[in-house]
C-alpha cells in the first residue's frame, strides 16, 4: 500500500494512509522514512495472532478464518472516523482483508470503494496445499484455502472497482466473475533512489530476501536449500548463498547451516543486501501477484533468476532481462550460470535496470491509477 500510496501522491493526489499494525509484523511509524508523512500514515495495534479458539470456530461456522483474523472493531470504528474527517472522494483498500470493512464504509460515506489487490489470495493457498506432502495439514490448508476462495468470489462486486497488481490477476477476476471495473497498477519504482550496481556485488554469491513466517517464502527456501543448492554447490564448489529475512521458523535452522549458507536475519538495510551478491533467487513454488523485490533487485542491476510463478507480471525478457527456470536442475543451472559468468550477469542486470525504467515508473503508474480513479467518481474536492 505504501508504494502505490507514494505513487499516487507523487502523480499529485492528496493520500491519508490508516494501518493495522499487527503484533506480528509490528513497526514503529516513528522508524519509517520521511517519505511516510507525505501520505499521512496513521497505524492501530490490531492483534491478528492465529489462535485455536478462533479457528475451531471458524471451521465449525464454514467461514474464512485468514480474514476473520484482521476484522477490528476498534480498526473499523478508527475507519469511520477518518473517513468521516477526510470526506474523501475514494477508499483504496489494501488487500482482500480490508473488503470486510467495506458494510461500515457503505455506512458512512458515499466514497468510491476500490480493492487494491496484491494476490488473488486464494491461489496462494490453493498452491500451499498442493505443495504440502503431510496429508493432514493439507487437508487443512486446502479447507482454508475453499473458505478463502467461496469468500474472494462472493465479495469481487462489494467494491466499486478493483486494481490488480498484475494482467494475470485482472485476467483471473474477470473469470471468477468480476464485472466492477478492472485495472493494472502495478509496483512502482522511483529509479533515482536505486543507484545502478550492476557488476559490484561480491562474486559467486547468491541471495534471497523476504519475511521468513511468509508460506509462500518458508516454501520457497526450505525447497531452494533442499534441492537445489547442492546442485549449484556441485557446479560452483565455492558458492555462497545469503539468506535475509525475518522470522524464520525452528524447523529451518538446521537448513540454516548447510555448507556455503549464511543466515542473516532481518537486514538494515534492503537495497544494500540486494545489490550485495552476484545474483539473487526468487525460487517461489506458489503465490501470485508481483513480487517487489525482483523490481528492487533489477533497479539496482543486479541479475535475477526466477522460477515462472516467482516472475509473474514482471513481463521482462527470459535470458536477457531476468533468467527464468524451473524444477532443481534448471534454477540450479541458471544459478551457476551467472556466477561463473560475470559478464554475462552484468548484461542481464542492465537490462533489467532498463526494463524497470520503461515499464514500471513510479510517477507514471500513479498517473495512470488516477485517471482511472478519477474516472470512477465524481470529485467532491479536487485530487
Amino acid at each position: 500500500m505504501r508504494v502505490l500510496a507514494l505513487s499516487l501522491r507523487k502523480a499529485g493526489a492528496d493520500v491519508r494512509t490508516l494501518s493495522l499494525n499487527p503484533g506480528k509484523h509490528r513497526v514503529d511509524p516513528g522508524s519509517l522514512p520521511d517519505e511516510a508523512r507525505d501520505v499521512r500514515l496513521e497505524a492501530m495495534d490490531v492483534d491478528t495472532s492465529v489462535r485455536v479458539a478462533g479457528a475451531l470456530r471458524s471451521l465449525a461456522l464454514g467461514t474464512s478464518y485468514n480474514v476473520e483474523r484482521f476484522h477490528s472493531k476498534p480498526f473499523e470504528k478508527r475507519l469511520r472516523e477518518v473517513v468521516l474527517e477526510e470526506a474523501p472522494d475514494v477508499v483504496l483498500l489494501e488487500s482482500l482483508f480490508m473488503v470486510p470493512y467495506v458494510p461500515a464504509l457503505r455506512e458512512a460515506t458515499r466514497s468510491t470503494l476500490v480493492l487494491r489487490s496484491s494476490n488473488v489470495e486464494h491461489g496462494i493457498w490453493q498452491g500451499l496445499a498442493q505443495g504440502e506432502p503431510r496429508w493432514l495439514r493439507r487437508l487443512y490448508l486446502g479447507h482454508l484455502a475453499r473458505r478463502l476462495k467461496a469468500f474472494e468470489v462472493s465479495t469481487l462486486n462489494d467494491v466499486d472497482a478493483i486494481a490488480a497488481v498484475t494482467p494475470e490477476d485482472a485476467e483471473t477476476y474477470a473469470r471468477l466473475g468480476a464485472t466492477v471495473p478492472l485495472h493494472v497498477a502495478p509496483v512502482g519504482i522511483d529509479l533515482d533512489e536505486y543507484p545502478d550496481r550492476s557488476g559490484l556485488g561480491a562474486p559467486l554469491t547468491v541471495v534471497f530476501l523476504g519475511s521468513l513466517d511468509w508460506r509462500p517464502n518458508l516454501e520457497a527456501v526450505r525447497w531452494f536449500l533442499e534441492a537445489v543448492w547442492p546442485l549449484v554447490r556441485r557446479a560452483v564448489p565455492q558458492a555462497r548463498f545469503h539468506l535475509g529475512g525475518s522470522n524464520p521458523p525452528p524447523d529451518l535452522a538446521g537448513r540454516l547451516h548447510s555448507e556455503g549458507v549464511r543466515f542473516l536475519g532481518r537486514v538494515p538495510d534492503a537495497r544494500e543486501f540486494l545489490a550485495s551478491g552476484a545474483a539473487m533467487v526468487v525460487p517461489l513454488l506458489s503465490g501470485g501477484g508481483m513480487r517487489v523485490k525482483i523490481l528492487e533487485a533489477m533497479a539496482l542491476g543486479t541479475p535475477v533468476v526466477s522460477t515462472r510463478i516467482g516472475a509473474i507480471g514482471i513481463g521482462a525478457a527470459d535470458g536477457t532481462e531476468i533468467l527464468r527456470a524451473d524444477g532443481p536442475e534448471l534454477l540450479a543451472e541458471a544459478c551457476a550460470s551467472l556466477l561463473l559468468d560475470r559478464d554475462r550477469g552484468v548484461a542481464i542486470g542492465r537490462a533489467g535496470r532498463r526494463r524497470v525504467r520503461e515499464a514500471f515508473d513510479a510517477v507514471g503508474i500513479g498517473r495512470s491509477f488516477l485517471e482511472f480513479l478519477q474516472a470512477r467518481c465524481t470529485p467532491r474536492s479536487p485530487f
